[in-house]
C-alpha cells in the first residue's frame, strides 16, 4: 500500500503435480483455489477486519473469486541454473487471463520454494475505486510458493 504497509495471506493449492525425471523437475501444473484467499497478517481476534478484507479481496474489486475460482500455473520450460536452482517459465492464469512468466526457484530435498512479483494490472486485478484508491494499492503482488513433494 504505497509503502504504508502491506497485507499477507494464503491461497490453498487445489491440486497439482510435478513431472520428475532423473531427480530433476521437467514439468508440472498447479491449480489454486481463489475462494480460499485468507489474510494472515491481521490478528485473529480482529475477526471483523479479517472478514471484511477477505471478502473485499475475493470481490470483483480484486480477484473476483466467485466468477474465477481457480488460478492456474502450467510449467512450459525449466532450465537448470545450479544443482539447487532452476529458471521456470510457465503460463500463469488469473481471472481467465494467461501470461507467460519466468522466475527462479530453489529445489532441494523434495522442497520447492520461490518468491516473485507480478503486476496485478496485467491480470485485470484493478480496484475500481476512485483515482486515489487505485493508486493507494501497489501494482505489484508478491507471490511466495513453498511446496514439499511426497
Amino acid at each position: 500500500m504505497r509503502g504504508a504497509g502491506k497485507h499477507e495471506g494464503k491461497i490453498a493449492l487445489k491440486n497439482g503435480h510435478f513431472i520428475i525425471k532423473n531427480e530433476q523437475i521437467i514439468g508440472g501444473k498447479f491449480l489454486g483455489d481463489m475462494t480460499s484467499i485468507g489474510v494472515t497478517d491481521i490478528p485473529e481476534h480482529e475477526s471483523v477486519p479479517i472478514k471484511n478484507l477477505n471478502n473485499h479481496l475475493k470481490s470483483v474489486d480484486f480477484f473476483d473469486a466467485e466468477k474465477f475460482p481457480i488460478s492456474k500455473f502450467q510449467i512450459t520450460k525449466i532450465e537448470q541454473i545450479t544443482k539447487d536452482s532452476v529458471n521456470i517459465r510457465g503460463n500463469f492464469t488469473l481471472k481467465d487471463i494467461t501470461k507467460n512468466i519466468m522466475f527462479v526457484a530453489s529445489y532441494r530435498n523434495k522442497s520447492f520454494t520461490t518468491k516473485f512479483t507480478f503486476d496485478r494490472f496485467q491480470w485485470n486485478i484493478a480496484y475500481k475505486g476512485n483515482i486515489a484508491d487505485k493508486t493507494l494499492v501497489d501494482k505489484d503482488i508478491e507471490l511466495k510458493i513453498e511446496l514439499i513433494m511426497r
